[in-house]
């Protein structure tokens, strides 16, 4: 009998495997292409990775029921978008028959893959830069208000700041995986927006020194629900390299 369980619970441990040719259906965030792979993150944080070929057809769907749906291509597949992927299984993984994706959410994901760039193009030039400090300031969940602990640690950034020749400060915003993208990104801009105004108007940072803050959306780390540590943003005191800092 105990080799018995033993057996039951080894076939119980052992990775369950779909069968060519079953169908399935998978939803999540699309994390990353590369080709003919976009990998996803489903509602449980966990990575999916399926593939598509010449046959898979891809609809814009619009309306308050999804009933309404246009053809679209398969570049229309970006990062940050969600996408609902009717999939079989081949080998060790999934190729798309159809997906679908909602227009408004297509249209969010462009406008954060818009912003990334210039994003990404700061924090490019920044690679020459030296990073003195470092601050993290956390929100409540929704929220853009300042706690006095964020107050605080932002003061005294400013007085480091102040104290700092050729200085420039870069501000990232953040969110938790609650809410739905287009909420998530414009409410990491605020909170970016908040930081950059306190610094500015309180800690009496000059305006030019202070750069526009990023809206990043949901934190890379955010895990799935409400987590407090992804809402954030993150503040960097930085100067060039080739500039000695000091009084």
């Amino acid at each position: 009998m105990m080799l018995v369980a033993a057996f039951v619970a080894l076939l119980a441990a052992l990775p369950v495997f779909a069968a060519d040719g079953d169908k399935s259906n998978v939803k999540g965030l699309i994390t990353a292409v590369q080709g003919d792979t976009i990998t996803i993150k489903d509602a449980n944080n966990a990575e999916q990775t399926i593939t598509v070929t010449p046959n898979t057809v891809y609809y814009r769907t619009k309306g308050l029921t999804g009933a309404m749906r246009d053809r679209a291509e398969q570049g229309a597949m970006i990062p940050g978008l969600p996408i609902s992927a009717d999939v079989v299984a081949h080998g060790q993984g999934f190729e798309a028959t159809q997906i679908n994706f909602k227009a408004d959410d297509f249209k969010t994901a462009q406008q954060v893959q818009a912003g990334l760039s210039p994003t990404h193009e700061r924090m490019n030039k920044f690679g020459t830069y030296e990073a003195l400090e470092t601050v993290e300031v956390h929100f409540a969940s929704g929220s853009t208000k300042l706690d006095d602990r964020g107050k605080a640690d932002l003061m005294a950034f400013s007085q480091k700041a102040k104290d700092t020749q050729n200085y420039q400060v870069v501000l990232q915003g953040f969110t938790d995986s609650t809410g739905n993208a287009a909420a998530n990104q414009r409410l990491s801009r605020m909170r970016g927006e908040a930081v950059a105004n306190f610094l500015q108007q309180q800690g009496g940072l000059m305006p030019g020194r202070v750069r526009a803050p990023d809206g990043m959306g949901v934190a890379t780390d955010a895990g799935s629900g409400s987590n407090a540590g992804a809402r954030k943003v993150v503040v960097k005191l930085v100067v060039d390299k080739g500039v000695q800092a000091g009084p």
